[in-house]
């Protein structure tokens, strides 16, 4: 399941390169109005913000340690993007050879297993989040931020295939990407584009 928080992360990645804390994160996704729909209680949706964050983090950090060779170091005082030979490793790692195993971090491994299981989201069955994350995405794929998604990616379709949108994704990545000598801010912005426009399905 494709969680829309992703997009938002990458974007406070790139205001903040030095990295930033959890509680800085939620509160970018508090101001673009991701959370409204959570649950009335206050200590309900405490938990709920926290895990559906944490959950679109460790999807992130699998997804750009498989595709990019970067390492999402999360912790909660601590997010942030690193090159492939600062990720912490048991063992030296070649950046050039492609693999799909993270880097061990052992103290971290519940945490992820964890925030990655959806039984575990608060008297929640899996089509309760899904009607959640539709309407999280409603709210967040405005016409104006996909257009400036397809400016970033250069696609001058409007509606553009997902093998075009991926394409464009990787020929931008790969000449951007930090291990390359490429501009860090270049390729995050690049990534958040790609994550506006992936594929939803909405209904």
């Amino acid at each position: 399941m494709h969680n829309p928080i992703t997009a938002i992360i990458l974007a406070s990645l790139k205001k903040h390169p030095a990295g930033l804390s959890e509680f800085t994160l939620i509160q970018a996704i508090e101001a673009a109005g991701i959370f409204d729909a959570l649950d009335s209680q206050a200590d309900v949706a405490l938990f709920q913000k926290h895990f559906l964050t944490m959950n679109a983090l460790y999807h992130l950090q699998i997804t750009l340690w498989e595709e990019e060779a970067l390492y999402l170091s999360i912790s909660a005082l601590d997010i942030h993007l690193a090159p492939c030979g600062e990720a912490p490793c048991s063992q030296a790692l070649d950046c050039e050879i492609k693999t799909t195993t993270l880097p061990e971090q052992s103290r971290n491994e519940a945490l992820k297993s964890y925030y990655l299981d959806w039984s575990h989201y608060n008297e929640a069955d899996e089509a309760s989040v899904i009607r959640l994350l539709n309407s999280f995405w409603l709210r967040f794929l405005n016409p104006e931020q996909r257009q400036q998604a397809l400016d970033i990616l250069e696609i001058a379709e409007q509606v553009p295939d997902q093998a075009t949108i991926r394409r464009q994704f990787r020929q931008l990545a790969a000449k951007h990407h930090p291990d390359k000598g490429g501009d860090s801010a270049s390729f995050i912005a690049i990534r958040e584009a790609y994550e506006v426009l992936q594929e939803t399905d909405l209904t």
